[in-house]
């Protein structure tokens, strides 16, 4: 039976040493996604105390490693006491950014949802939702601010619609001039807006309408050319 005792924090979250941020994130969601209360594959393995023990250890891996100076501290106590070498650490955070091998795998989607479902109803995801859904005309800075509030990176946005990270990120900076063509541009807002548990019409719809407000009044700001 699984269990963590005496398990430094990234093998608890099954990463390398040299983890990226984003892979943190995602091994994260999937470790919540095996041993929490309402998993198919592990329900009937754990007492509800072991479960509780084993999603704590997950807790206190992530918010470990997560945190930049406490992920410093802690892989310069690894070191220190011998559990890992030096050598371990290179390169971290600067490798290149080929995330997830499992790009797009089915498993993929299913721990990102999953933690979608969980956070969806927290008291700061349930505010920006409201705040979008009350506002006719939407704009990018808002759809990112609920990504990055439920922690979901570019990259992971990509992995499953395969939405170029630089429209994304146009979307999100209401670069309307670079955005592709109409008909793609509701797909894209459409696969945003169903990764992030929003209503999909009116995130289509409220960004559609700042962006023909956009182009009006840049049309009306013209100078006209001399009879």
């Amino acid at each position: 039976m699984k269990t963590f005792e005496n398990e430094n924090y990234y093998n608890i979250l099954q990463v390398p040493a040299n983890a990226r941020a984003d892979e943190i994130k995602h091994a994260y969601r999937d470790a919540l996604a095996i041993y929490e209360a309402e998993s198919v594959a592990t329900y009937s393995l754990f007492s509800e105390e072991q479960r509780e023990r084993l999603l704590q250890a997950i807790e206190t891996a992530f918010s470990t490693l997560i945190n930049e100076d406490k992920r410093t501290a802690y892989n310069q106590m690894l070191i220190d006491t011998g559990q890992m070498d030096a050598a371990n650490f290179s390169g971290q955070g600067q490798r290149q950014l080929a995330a997830y091998s499992d790009t797009g795998s089915p498993s993929t989607e299913k721990s990102l949802s999953q933690w979608v479902r969980k956070k969806v109803d927290t008291p700061e995801i349930r505010q920006l939702i409201e705040a979008i859904l009350s506002q006719d005309l939407l704009s990018g800075l808002a759809l990112k601010q609920l990504r990055e509030a439920y922690g979901i990176e570019i990259s992971e946005i990509y992995a499953i619609t395969k939405i170029s990270g630089d429209s994304l990120k146009r979307i999100e900076a209401d670069q309307f001039e670079e955005l592709p063509a109409e008909v793609y541009l509701r797909q894209f807002l459409k696969s945003y807006a169903d990764i992030l548990h929003i209503d999909s019409r009116h995130v289509v719809d409220g960004y559609l309408k700042s962006m023909a407000r956009y182009k009006a009044e840049k049309g009306a700001a013209r100078p006209r050319s001399p009879l």
